[in-house]
């Protein structure tokens, strides 16, 4: 896994924005905007955080990589690890972006199916071209 040492464009999904984020707006009202701002600061040098335990690496092949990021919202209290805030984003090293395809509290998913499943199931389904760029059709990790 090779991300490249460069400040990356972030930008939010309008899956993400229409189906998660508008909770986050809602329930975090003073935090969610300072919360938001160190996301995308953070991610912007995602290669500071390669290394630490905040993300880890879900899928990288060619110059492409799927990443899942633990966060935590501004005056919670909590770590990033114990908060179950998640982001689930698409890295592309030669476009020089990343795209947070959805962001989440564990409890905002799927209760029949597990975390993992559940976000793997909502990729493939609004996200076909990104699935295909990493999984080349197939439907496991």
């Amino acid at each position: 896994m090779f991300i490249k040492d460069i400040d990356f464009n972030v930008s939010f999904s309008e899956y993400s924005k229409k189906h998660y984020q508008n909770k986050f707006k809602k329930k975090y009202t003073k935090g969610w905007e300072i919360t938001e701002k160190a996301i995308i600061e953070s991610l912007k040098r995602i290669y500071r955080l390669k290394d630490t335990d905040r993300l880890d690496c879900i899928k990288f092949c060619d110059s492409y990589g799927l990443f899942k990021f633990d966060f935590a919202v501004a005056g919670t209290q909590k770590s990033p690890k114990k908060s179950g805030n998640r982001i689930i984003l698409f890295l592309d090293n030669d476009a020089e972006y990343i795209n947070i395809l959805l962001i989440y509290h564990k409890d905002y998913l799927e209760k029949r199916r597990s975390e993992t499943v559940a976000w793997k199931y909502l990729i493939k389904n609004n996200f076909p071209d990104i699935w295909k760029k990493l999984f080349n059709n197939q439907d496991n990790l």
